[in-house]
């Protein structure tokens, strides 16, 4: 840590070692134009010309129901009105998550609470594939680190994780259903995905629906062998 930064420091001061302060008054200068004054075409040709990488090209090419696509750009965005982003807009109302009675935050509430930390469990149990470790983590090399063929089944598996905690969130707190465990997330992930495997190449609707069926089967392993629930 103490390296990178000192390395960091040195870059910093060669690069403003020979610029000379003036009593002038600063000014802004646009690089991207001869004007010296920016243009939304020079902006846009220097995009396309080094090929800068659209984060969300893939979010919003997803085959699933427009609600959820919005719903994972509210999170990506950090402006889904979970508890912390409520008080933000002066909000006074209870701010503690309602599965654990921590502060609610958008980082909480889809992944850290322990409620959300079974689910994410449960997925890793059947598929060994770990939970993002942030929001930006679960767009960016979460999402990277999949073969190219499957990232677009990665994600709307998380899509459908994230909108099945945010449904049962909301259950709790608006319409005081009081009754809820990790298993019945599960359930309604594997509820959507089979909903949403039709919308898919025909090539991995089978993977999809299959996909499902395995992962509630590895819940009701888990849950009966480590709990001791019943099931039928």
């Amino acid at each position: 840590m103490f390296k990178s930064r000192l390395a960091a420091w040195n870059k910093l001061r060669s690069r403003i070692a020979n610029i000379q302060l003036t009593q002038e008054d600063d000014a802004f200068h646009w690089n991207l134009t001869q004007s010296g004054q920016f243009s939304v075409k020079s902006h846009y040709q220097v995009l396309i010309k080094n090929e800068v990488p659209n984060l969300t090209k893939r979010l919003w090419k997803l085959k699933a129901p427009l609600k959820i696509k919005v719903l994972l750009w509210y999170i990506r965005r950090g402006v889904i009105l979970t508890k912390d982003n409520l008080a933000k807009r002066n909000w006074h109302g209870d701010k503690f998550c309602c599965f654990c009675h921590k502060p609610e935050t958008i980082k909480h509430l889809f992944l850290e609470c322990h409620f959300a930390h079974m689910v994410w469990g449960i997925i890793y149990l059947a598929f060994r594939i770990r939970a993002p470790s942030s929001v930006s983590n679960m767009f960016g090399s979460w999402l990277e680190g999949f073969n190219h063929n499957i990232r677009n089944i990665v994600l709307l598996g998380s899509a459908s994780v994230c909108w099945a905690l945010w449904l049962t969130r909301n259950d709790i707190v608006f319409e005081r259903k009081t009754i809820y465990s990790p298993l019945q997330v599960i359930y309604a992930t594997s509820h959507w995905l089979r909903t949403w495997a039709v919308l898919q190449k025909t090539d991995q609707q089978a993977t999809v629906v299959e996909a499902t069926r395995f992962l509630v089967q590895m819940a009701k392993d888990h849950f009966s062998q480590a709990h001791g629930w019943r099931y039928s």
